[in-house]
């Protein structure tokens, strides 16, 4: 055998059969931040339980880190299979509410996953949701709606 080969083996074939365990983890970014001002909380609704006007429902609740002055990132690990839909809202004041104005429409950013938006009012888990596997890593890109 080649004396290359063997260094080869020697060094390099520890690392090609190394595993990491899976990553069993939704990985949401959040886009289009008009500011880094506040916090981004994200809610994250499981099968459309409590989706998306009660946020105490959730299935899990997080604040993002704002990146930068228009982006965030939050994770949620440990999560069984299922159907999942994401709420963001850009709180700026941090009132953990979102302000409206005189007619009722949103002042603070928000999103909702696969980007999708409602006719009247926000969209129907169906429309929002993914399916994410267990073991398995899941990323969610939401761009933010002011």
């Amino acid at each position: 055998m080649n004396p290359f080969n063997s260094l080869f083996l020697l060094f390099f074939l520890p690392v090609i059969s190394w595993r990491s365990e899976p990553a069993n983890e939704i990985s949401i970014i959040i886009n289009n931040l008009r500011n880094s001002k506040g916090q981004v909380l994200v809610s994250l609704f499981k099968d459309g339980d409590g989706y998306p006007d009660e946020p105490e429902k959730a299935f899990r609740k997080g604040k993002a880190t704002i990146i930068s002055g228009n982006r965030a990132t939050l994770s949620f690990t440990d999560l069984p299979s299922g159907e999942y839909a994401a709420v963001i809202l850009h709180d700026e004041n941090s009132n953990l509410k979102m302000d409206k104005n005189w007619i009722g429409l949103p002042k603070e950013g928000y999103g909702f996953s696969n980007n999708v938006m409602g006719t009247f009012g926000p969209p129907g888990f169906s429309k929002a949701s993914f399916r994410h596997t267990a073991d398995k890593l899941s990323v969610v890109s939401i761009r933010l709606r002011y």
